[in-house]
């Protein structure tokens, strides 16, 4: 015989009792000669059972069945007896029971005790899942949550004990999981972890700005709105942060990509812009002049001004090309990681990308300024050099260019005279 059939048997002989006396620590079902003929039977099948202890007397037209009924057939005295055996069964890692029966209570309260009890164990089963350590109360069974918690910058660890006890007898009435989504909480998927660590910061938030500690798991269990709205608000935030950062990292990534090819290009043409310097020295440092040479070293210096001159125009260019593909690169990336359902995560990319674009256009302009100051030291440079040569070869320049105003004069009185 089944628990079940056991307990409805029961069930059955105690509505046609005439009267309940107790015999500590059995309970003894007093029937008339009418009411126990309906019963009889089923008081024969339940002899069988070893456990009640089942006895009856007949004296004259009474008859009296002594009861064994405790709560290892799940018969219970009150509530707070089956609230113990349920904290046990919870301890023990076991579901709750299938049948039960609490004496003085209506069909209907009782099936609202199985419904909190479920509620109570699927608390019991998230709190072990989100605490460090669960310690039991050898006598009453209540359970004492353990959170080891590391918080700060000093990276304090702190260690916090949410006890799990209510002497209230109607606290078992009252344990809800709505709004709860507990499939939410105890799913094993890719985000398990995360949301175990959001539900964990969270209710240890929540100990942290309640007055009253001892109590605190009690008034979870009872009205848990206010930790599912943290706890709702708070996953919003870590799921939006982790994205945030994820989109931080590779906006930055492509910006130090895209920076790096600037400072290469303005790098490469400081370093080759050196060469007319060289050129400069090496004029200085020349002992023997002759227009021969002087030849040589204009040839060089023009080649050389050409060189660098048509090597920052280009990277003028190449600077355009950049800052047009980190342009293109940015959007596509922005269209790519928007969330048409998440305006705020939306505006927060747009934002970091938005940034981002401003700062390399920034240093593509510092870019132009620095290739346009060579330009200007290039010039400025060689200018210098002209004058330093054209004061070398003063003594050799004049007569010749004496002898060329010479013959322009001649050409010009020639063209006069046949005019």
């Amino acid at each position: 015989m089944n628990n079940s059939e056991m307990l409805s048997l029961l069930l059955k002989i105690k509505q046609e009792a005439k009267n309940i006396e107790y015999d500590d620590p059995y309970q003894v079902w007093v029937f008339d000669d009418s009411s126990y003929a309906l019963i009889e039977e089923s008081v024969t099948r339940l002899k069988e059972v070893d456990d009640l202890k089942l006895e009856s007397v007949k004296k004259d037209n009474i008859i009296k069945v002594s009861l064994l009924l405790t709560s290892d057939i799940n018969w219970f005295a009150n509530i707070n007896d089956y609230f113990k055996a349920l904290r046990v069964r919870v301890k023990n890692n076991k579901e709750a029971m299938g049948n039960f029966y609490i004496e003085n209570l209506s069909p209907v309260e009782i099936e609202k005790i199985s419904n909190c009890s479920k509620a109570y164990i699927q608390w019991c089963e998230i709190l072990s899942k989100i605490s460090d350590h669960v310690e039991y109360d050898n006598s009453t069974f209540w359970p004492n949550y353990i959170f080891v918690m590391e918080g700060g910058k000093s990276k304090k660890i702190t260690t916090y004990n949410l006890p799990l006890k209510n002497i209230d007898d109607h606290f078992l009435n009252s344990v809800d999981v709505s709004p709860c989504d507990v499939s939410t909480l105890t799913n094993v998927d890719l985000h398990s972890y995360e949301r175990k660590l959001v539900l964990r910061s969270s209710l240890i938030e929540l100990y942290n700005d309640s007055n009253d500690k001892k109590s605190f798991l009690s008034s979870v269990l009872n009205s848990p709105q206010k930790l599912w709205d943290l706890f709702s608000i708070n996953y919003e935030i870590y799921i939006n942060k982790y994205s945030i950062n994820k989109v931080i990292h590779e906006v930055e990534t492509q910006k130090l990509d895209f920076l790096s090819k600037l400072n290469s290009l303005i790098q490469e043409h400081q370093t080759k812009s050196l060469s007319i310097p060289a050129v400069l020295v090496s004029t200085a440092i020349i002992k023997g002049w002759s227009p021969s040479g002087l030849l040589l070293i204009f040839v060089a210096m023009l080649l050389t001004c050409a060189v660098v001159i048509i090597g920052i125009r280009n990277a003028k260019k190449a600077l355009s090309d950049i800052i047009e593909s980190s342009n293109k690169t940015m959007n596509l990336f922005t269209k790519e990681n928007s969330n048409e359902d998440d305006e705020t995560l939306t505006d927060r990319i747009n934002q970091i990308t938005t940034e981002a674009l401003t700062k390399l256009s920034n240093k593509k302009v510092d870019a132009d300024k620095t290739l346009d100051k060579l330009q200007l030291l290039i010039f400025i440079g060689v200018s210098v050099w002209s004058v330093f040569v054209l004061y070398q070869f003063k003594d050799n320049i004049t007569p010749v260019l004496e002898s060329i105003c010479e013959h322009i004069k001649s050409f010009a009185t020639y063209l006069l005279s046949k005019g």
